[in-house]
């Protein structure tokens, strides 16, 4: 008796498990993507500011699209610094979590990336805290 309860209840256990990991998860992404937008959005010369966040077994993934207002590289740079600094102040954004790769003006034609200020790449939240020493409050 007792198996025949336990073989109908692992599976049904399993199923209960696995839906509350994957409503975890996509909560996790729809926080990772409001936090992202809000702080880059608060920035003044941000025209939008959208993020793709997967939060997945074993790892995740962010992606972001930053439009920014600005007619040379040295506004695009001066936005962007802002932007990054705003990320690194924002406490409800993990250290893990990756920052945008690129910033792009509306018709696309000036765009910069972290490495105009002296990153090696595009870097995580934590790296960006590091850099502007700035601790989340």
């Amino acid at each position: 008796m007792k198996r025949r309860v336990r073989e109908r209840l692992l599976p049904a256990i399993g199923a209960v498990a696995l839906l509350l990991s994957v409503s975890a998860c996509s909560s996790g992404a729809a926080e990772c993507e409001e936090a992202f937008a809000a702080a880059a959005t608060s920035v003044p010369g941000v025209v939008s500011a959208k993020w793709d966040c997967s939060e997945q077994f074993g790892g995740g993934w962010q992606r972001a699209d930053v439009v920014i207002d600005a007619t040379s590289k040295e506004e695009a740079v001066a936005v962007m610094d802002e932007v990054l600094r705003a990320i690194a102040a924002a406490p409800d954004l993990e250290d893990t979590w990756s920052t945008p790769q690129e910033y792009w003006n509306e018709d696309r034609s000036v765009g910069v990336g972290p490495n105009e200020l002296g990153f090696n790449g595009p870097p995580n939240v934590g790296e960006v805290r590091e850099h502007y020493g700035i601790t989340p409050g």
